[in-house]
């Protein structure tokens, strides 16, 4: 069965693939509808006019979850006017299953061809390590509501901003330390690969959120 389910993902995959132009689309789904897609809107914005048309990103916030978030990606590129070359889908580990957090990546590798990429964003608690790791680098294994206080101590500290779930401009705010949070990521990898940590459950604190500027990086404005 999920041998099937995986050639249904695939399906419709490459209808209507032939390009004119040079450009990369990209679709950045996101399991929250607030914070993230906030985030990522302010990533867009960033792109410019003049690199507009060339990176072009569509973000949905889905409030889905897991497998069913990349069910969700997959059914838009099928159905979508436009053709995606990487999907970026973004998720928290917070208390759902490790199985289902885990089975993402190889189900993105899975979905993966010479067409297009999918790609597993997740961050273990939760979406707020990424920004956290612009200001702060910690190995403390803590719990999302603990992130998320952490997130909100090291902004108002650092940079006299209030933080809230739906705060406008989190991308602006915090962008400007990318080059650190890239940084501290990578020491996370490092930290856990250490310990043997190599599911993305057993990774916490651990976030993969930074590797869309490994591809939209060099396009953005600033």
């Amino acid at each position: 069965m999920a041998a099937k389910k995986s050639r249904d993902w695939r399906s419709g995959n490459r209808e209507g693939r032939f390009r004119m132009v040079q450009m990369t689309r990209h679709l950045v789904v996101t399991e929250g509808k607030e914070t993230e897609p906030r985030y990522f809107e302010g990533v867009r914005a960033a792109l410019g006019a003049a690199n507009e048309r060339k990176v072009a990103v569509v973000v949905k916030g889905t409030g889905k979850h897991t497998l069913d978030l990349l069910d969700f990606a997959v059914e838009h590129c099928r159905y979508a006017p436009e053709t995606f070359d990487h999907v970026w889908l973004v998720f928290d580990k917070d208390d759902f299953p490790a199985s289902d957090f885990d089975a993402m990546e190889s189900k993105c590798a899975e979905l993966t061809d010479g067409l297009r990429t999918f790609h597993a964003l997740w961050s273990n608690p939760c979406f707020e390590l990424w920004p956290l790791l612009h200001l702060r680098y910690t190995t403390a294994p803590m719990s999302a509501a603990e992130c998320q206080r952490s997130l909100a101590q090291a902004m108002s500290k650092d940079l006299g901003i209030e933080y809230r779930k739906n705060l406008a401009g989190l991308f602006d705010v915090v962008d400007g330390k990318r080059s650190e949070a890239l940084q501290r990521a990578g020491r996370l990898v490092t930290y856990h690969r250490g310990l043997g940590n190599v599911k993305p459950s057993s990774q916490n604190p651990a976030t993969k959120v930074g590797e869309i500027f490994d591809v939209i990086g060099p396009y953005l404005v600033g």
